[in-house]
Order: C-alpha cells, then structure tokens, then sequence
C-alpha cells in the first residue's frame, strides 16, 4: 500500500509502534538505528512526536501501512496510482471463476 500520509499531522513513537505491531521498545532500538537520518531531517532524540517527513520515512522504511483517518484523501484522490487503480476495478469484475474485462463479459440471454 502506498501510504499518502497528511503532511500536516504529527504522530506519536507510541502510535506508530502499534501500527507497526511491536513493543515500544523494538521500536525504539530501531529509532535509534536510523538516528543518522532522523537528526538530517531535524529530528531530536528525546521526541514524542515525530514531524511527517519521519513519519513518511519511517512507514515505508519499517513498511507500515496506515489507517485511512491518517491517510490525505485529497492527495491520494489526486494520485495516477489511485486514479489507474480506482479505473482498472471500475472496468474489471469476477465473472464465472476468473476476473475479466466488464468489456469481456459475454452477454446471456434469459
């Protein structure tokens, strides 16, 4: 999943830990793995919330995928990955044991 996380929300270590879905202190030892980066982009130590540029890093270096109410809906709606996913389900269906083309689809008469 791509992740278009809001760029105006901060988050907590403790939120993104369960997200995760491991302790706080795993999370934190790998924090601490990647403190080169995160003191690059400003980040100090002792935060308790991380700015969005580390969050964006950090989900998709620990590969967390989050929850739509984190999620910029304007943004993702804005997106040509959206919008070809969204267009490619719109014209494909599961008919008779395989997904087709809804053009593909043969027509019964009753």
């Amino acid at each position: 999943m791509i992740n278009y996380y809001d760029k105006h929300k901060f988050i907590s270590k403790k939120e993104l830990a369960r997200l995760a879905g491991v302790s706080d202190r795993t999370f934190c030892r790998y924090i601490r793995s990647r403190r080169h980066i995160l003191d690059a982009m400003g980040v100090l130590p002792n935060a308790r919330l991380l700015p969005p540029q580390a969050v964006k890093y950090i989900c998709e270096d620990y590969c967390i995928d989050l929850p739509q109410n984190l999620q910029d809906k304007e943004v993702m709606e804005m997106s040509p990955i959206y919008k070809n996913l969204v267009r490619e389900l719109q014209m494909t269906t599961f008919f008779e044991g395989h997904w087709v083309r809804v053009t593909e689809i043969p027509f019964k008469n009753p």
